[in-house]
């Protein structure tokens, strides 16, 4: 049987060790910048690479998190998305 090590790194929150991006996966990456890059793009929500260098997260609704987010101009929403349905939309497909 053939086997071998294989290292990669994942962005960790600092504040609660969460390492899922928010759609609950956790992306593996080659180097550690690459991880922060990822989980970071997003300038309006996502997580929050904060002045003092802790990465935090987006996982969690609480007061720490909200408010390093806060501090970075971020807000932190209930959902990732929503839908909203118009009148139009009732209309049945024809059969």
């Amino acid at each position: 049987m053939a086997t071998r090590l294989v290292a990669c790194y994942v962005a960790a929150c600092d504040l609660c060790g969460g390492t899922t991006d928010s759609d609950g996966f956790t992306p593996h990456f080659d180097t550690p910048q690459e991880a922060v890059e990822y989980v970071t793009a997003s300038d309006d929500d996502g997580w929050t690479l904060a002045p003092d260098g802790r990465l935090v997260c987006d996982a969690v609704r609480d007061a720490a998190h909200e408010d390093i987010h806060a501090g970075a101009g971020k807000r932190m929403s209930p959902c990732a998305m929503t839908v909203t349905w118009g009148a139009s939309a009732a209309t049945a497909l024809p059969s």
